[in-house]
């Protein structure tokens, strides 16, 4: 079963943390080539991600679907707004260029062509990226503007609603509550103020409005957002237990009306309150005994849901007997709620629904693994022909032969990747997480789903769990020594090291008292020294192969930024790397707060000499631009440095940074690999894995270690 990102990683998830600093199959520094420093970034998917036995094919999380004129648009939750004019058979990016590609609300007028896009999505998940305003293109999503910055800045928007009879005026929905604009988005004027995870016009009353309102019930107002009042009549209503609300109106007759609730019961937090019903237009409601829980994930103990994070409604728009209900699961009722169909278990459906949405060729519908539909003839299709939105998790990783690539994504499990068929195929299901290849022919591949360590010794065609001793919190990192692929090193709060390819375990440091690990990192060619660091802001050093350990991160990592550097417990150390030609000069990324929250400070620090008694560390963050650092590469010739506002590089490895490469859209950045060719591939949150060509003579130069340059700012 495919879940969303359990608690013990949503930490990581916050800073995206780049685990492993480079492929296991690192060459040794008299082989290793430079890196690429010009050309064109290409895009190498998922697009998608072929075969997932329980959903298909499948592309990444989509919140929100709009249609008008024979186009579907699909809101991405990192990469952005698409949009088909084929129902699916080709997909194109309409806003590659704009500031911000997490998507959480659309609305699109028909005639003149005008799209809303609201930025930020409202499912209170850790990677859920904040808003900075509504998006508006009035030629079809051929150029952008951005508006209401200050309004919406730091926020999460859940619906944008558009006036059928005023095409200047619309409603945006979220955290906030709901914002009126009567100008086209260029001023707004706060009209409710409470948390608002839904907004529904009543169809055929064009002034008035539903709203799903946390912590009240449902809201209603019928002067266009002026004067609110809420609706009980046997419906839940201003209870602090009442958590997310859904709605959905009849189009054929308006005056049935569904909700469903979550509650934030300590029982249960995010499992269903209740589906109601009404069939006077909002006067009286009856809870539908009968509704299972669609909110809850199955066979949890103790039980555990997500009512908060997906969870939606939709009618059908000529019975309103008919009706689906999305969370986890996807149900559907022709009675009116009596009894129930469970259609994620009936077709190739991916779980955790975000969107749903009717249109002339049946229901579309938008969950984790992308835009599926249910055809009139009750048949099911994924839409994810080219739609390249994958989240890519840390950290990838190269075959011994340079072939194969190693990704983990969120939701959408392990896949790996053909270089030379050009196809990802699914391995394993659930939430990725970190990767590596280890001993033998076919070499064993190591991958994580949810947080517990696979291994297959069958080139990935079985799986099973070696399952190390890194307690509740699961695995962290994990890296494969790339001299001798029998030893292992994970981490949880604690680092474990396996000699027999993961068959053994023994624990080896508790350095941190914290935890959990989020990067373990090889120094290349040295063969003995090893990196790992902490979610508290602590590094450690290793030089004999993981079997020992001792602190070497400042008590304190000094910044500029006034609210960091206030503790360890404020920093987390998204990657390390050592220079390919001195494996005691190292670079380290941490970020404080969280990185997806808007720009941020970058804090990328070197030492010299890792091996002194107690290192001396400088920051070389310089010229980066504001935006955490979540990602390391050292390569010959510089340092990538991957971050939430784009890929830079500093050829001197030192505070001078300038953007590596061109054609790459305006996307959170991950993880950084490196084919034996000299090729980069790059890991994103939201648009896929990316490579960028080696020249020729680059990849066959003989590098001899980062050149020494100025450090500091």
């Amino acid at each position: 079963m495919l879940r969303r990102v359990p608690a013990w990683l949503a930490g990581l998830v916050l800073i995206l943390a780049a685990a492993m600093f480079a492929p296991p199959t690192s060459p040794t520094p008299s082989e290793a080539p430079p890196m690429p420093v010009a050309g064109g970034w290409r895009s190498i998917g998922p697009a998608p991600v072929l075969h997932d036995p329980y959903a298909g094919n499948e592309s990444g999380r989509v919140d929100a679907l709009a249609a008008a004129d024979g186009q579907l648009f699909a809101g991405s939750a990192g990469g952005g707004v698409w949009v088909t004019a084929s129902a699916g058979k080709r997909w194109r990016p309409l806003s590659d260029r704009t500031s911000n590609m997490a998507i959480g609300a659309l609305a699109v007028q028909a005639k003149p062509e005008v799209i809303y896009a609201g930025t930020g999505e409202d499912d209170d998940c850790g990677d859920c990226f904040f808003s900075d305003g509504i998006l508006r293109s009035a030629n079809g999503g051929r150029t952008w503007q951005l508006l209401g910055e200050k309004v919406f800045y730091g926020h999460y928007l859940s619906s944008i609603l558009l006036d059928p009879s005023d095409p200047k005026r619309l409603f945006a929905a979220g955290d906030f509550g709901v914002e009126r604009s009567r100008d086209g988005g260029r001023t707004w004027h706060l009209v409710l103020s409470d948390p608002t995870t839904d907004l529904s016009w009543l169809p055929g009353q064009p002034r008035r409005l539903l709203a799903g309102v946390e912590g009240v019930g449902v809201e209603v107002s019928g002067d266009l957002g002026r004067t609110w009042h809420v609706l009980a009549g046997g419906l839940p209503h201003k209870e602090p237990r009442i958590g997310r609300v859904a709605l959905a109106v009849a189009p054929s007759d308006p005056s049935t009306m569904y909700v469903s609730m979550a509650t934030l019961s300590r029982r249960c937090t995010d499992c269903l309150l209740g589906l109601y019903v009404s069939r006077d237009g909002g006067a009286t409601f009856k809870k539908l005994s009968h509704t299972p829980d669609f909110l809850r994930e199955p066979d949890t103990n103790p039980p555990q849901a997500q009512g908060d994070y997906d969870q939606v409604l939709a009618v059908s728009p000529t019975n309103p007997q008919e009706v689906f209900a999305g969370g986890v699961e996807l149900l559907v009722s022709t009675d009116g709620g009596a009894r129930w169909t469970d259609l994620t278990q009936s077709f190739y459906l991916h779980t955790d629904q975000h969107a749903l949405l009717f249109g002339a060729q049946g229901l579309f519908i938008g969950n984790d693994g992308g835009v599926y539909r249910l055809t009139p003839q009750d048949t099911m299709q994924d839409l994810n022909t080219n739609l390249s939105i994958t989240q890519v998790y840390p950290a990838m990783a190269v075959s011994p032969g340079g072939h194969r690539v190693l990704a983990g994504f969120q939701d959408n499990g392990t896949a790996v990747y053909n270089l030379r068929t050009g196809r990802w195929t699914s391995l394993i299901g659930g939430d990725g997480g970190w990767n590596a290849f280890g001993a033998g022919k076919p070499p064993r591949m190591l991958g994580e789903v949810d947080g517990a360590l696979q291994r297959s010794v069958t080139g990935g065609r079985r799986w099973g769990s070696p399952q190390p001793p890194v307690g509740p919190l699961g695995v962290g990192a994990f890296a494969v020594d790339p001299r001798h692929r029998n030893i292992l090193l994970a981490g949880g709060k604690q680092i474990w090291r396996s000699t027999a390819d993961g068959g053994h375990w023994q624990r080896v440091t508790d350095v941190s008292g914290g935890g959990p690990v989020t990067v373990i990192a090889f120094a290349p060619g040295s063969g003995t020294i090893v990196y790992a660091g902490w979610q508290n802001g602590q590094v450690a050093l290793s030089e004999n192969t993981g079997r020992t350990w001792r602190l070497i991160s400042p008590s304190t990592w000094a910044t500029p930024c006034a609210f960091a550097g206030s503790g360890d417990a404020d920093a987390d150390v998204t990657d390390i790397v050592a220079d390919p030609g001195n494996p005691y000069r190292a670079f380290v990324s941490v970020a404080f707060g969280m990185p997806q929250s808007l720009p941020d400070c970058p804090f990328v620090f070197e030492t010299p000499a890792a091996n002194a008694s107690w290192p001396s560390w400088t920051d070389i963050s310089g010229t980066l631009p504001s935006f955490s650092v979540l990602g390391l590469f050292a390569a010959p010739n510089g340092l990538v440095a991957a971050t939430g506002g784009g890929v830079f590089w500093s050829p001197w490895a030192d505070a001078g940074w300038r953007p590596l490469g061109t054609a790459l859209p305006e996307v959170q950045t991950t993880t950084v690999a490196q084919l034996p060719t000299g090729t980069l591939l790059l890991g994103t949150y939201g648009r896929g894995v990316w490579e960028l060509p080696a020249a020729r003579r680059l990849a066959s130069s003989r590098p001899k270690g980062l050149r020494q340059g100025h450090q500091g700012r």
